[in-house]
């Protein structure tokens, strides 16, 4: 990543340097889950997630279903980099 203001890269400059499980883990990212329905915010365990999918997983345009026990709602993945001007929607 090139460029020297990070709160002016979009989505997808966010997305070509954390495209893996690995890479998130590599950069410090704080990767975290938040419900559609219930608005459960949860942080994602990346070395777990890493040791059962592997580093080379991809969480981009990703969803799971909510842990609340009995929503029945579905999580966007969101990616907190160093420098972004704020949380990035990992869809």
């Amino acid at each position: 990543m090139g460029r020297r203001n990070p709160d002016r890269y979009t989505a997808e400059d966010w997305k070509t340097a954390g495209r893996t499980v690995g890479a998130i883990i590599a950069n410090r990212w704080l990767v975290y889950t938040e419900c559609d329905l219930c608005e459960l915010r949860i942080r994602a365990d990346l070395k777990r997630i890493a040791r059962e999918r592997g580093a080379n997983f991809v969480l981009w345009g990703r969803a799971t279903t909510c842990r609340r026990m009995g929503c029945p709602g579905r999580v966007t993945f969101w990616v907190r980099p160093h420098g972004a001007g704020g949380d990035v929607a990992m869809t």
